[in-house]
């Protein structure tokens, strides 16, 4: 089962648990990290899944919902500025001041061509910001336990990765690394006593971490 269909099946388990204190607080600090690295202006959310993030990003910001399952769009009716179904790899958008992709790259057949698609729809110097699980956590090493036992199906289809592979793909498609920042530094999958704080940089004990690129003009 490919990760689209694997998604379908799921679309309205997906939309619930961003409502439960789990992931009401997982969105929260997610978003809060976001909010720190996108700069204003027109962009797309990349895999938008049902659209939780635009509705916490879009003070001076235009953030299209760009999701290939038709299922999940439809839970998410209304809450970006705009939505359209298609992959990070065809993006049919141009000259975008961002991009960003929240746990997307786990779930891609192709991590370059996906940065590549990404590079495509942004103007020069625009900015990729990558949001994703970092394998060697301990929300990482979570993830892969769950997997394993092949409870969750949308976590067993995850391919988790480092930061460091996750700069070589984007490197690899035109990008340049610019900023790093993190959260979730907290038991995985728990609900945290505060708001989790967002850090500078790598935090080895946070499950999220958000990689922010610089698109390179073409020669």
């Amino acid at each position: 089962m490919t990760p689209h269909q694997v998604f379908a099946g799921q679309a309205a388990r997906y939309d619930a648990w961003y409502r439960e204190p789990a992931g009401r607080a997982v969105l929260r600090a997610e978003a809060r990290m976001l909010d720190a690295a996108l700069p204003k202006g027109v962009g797309a959310d990349v895999g938008a899944g049902t659209c939780v993030f635009p509705p916490l990003l879009s003070h001076e910001r235009e953030i299209i919902c760009v999701e290939p399952v038709e299922e999940m769009l439809r839970l998410g009716a209304g809450r970006g500025s705009h939505a359209l179904i298609a992959v990070a790899e065809k993006l049919p958008l141009r000259r975008l001041d961002f991009a960003y992709m929240v746990t997307v790259i786990e779930f891609v057949e192709d991590p370059v061509e996906a940065a590549r698609g990404v590079a495509a729809a942004l103007r020069p110097n625009g900015v990729a910001a990558v949001l994703f699980v970092e394998s060697s956590s301990p929300w990482g090493r979570l993830y892969r336990a769950i997997a394993e036992e092949g409870s969750d199906p949308i976590i067993a289809s995850m391919r988790l990765y480092t930061l460091e592979e996750i700069v070589r793909f984007f490197e690899e498609a035109g990008f340049r690394l610019s900023r790093v920042l993190s959260t979730l530094d907290y038991e995985p999958l728990t609900v945290p006593a505060e708001e989790p704080k967002i850090y500078e940089g790598v935090c080895e004990r946070c499950g999220a971490v958000l990689a922010v690129f610089e698109r390179l003009p073409r020669e």
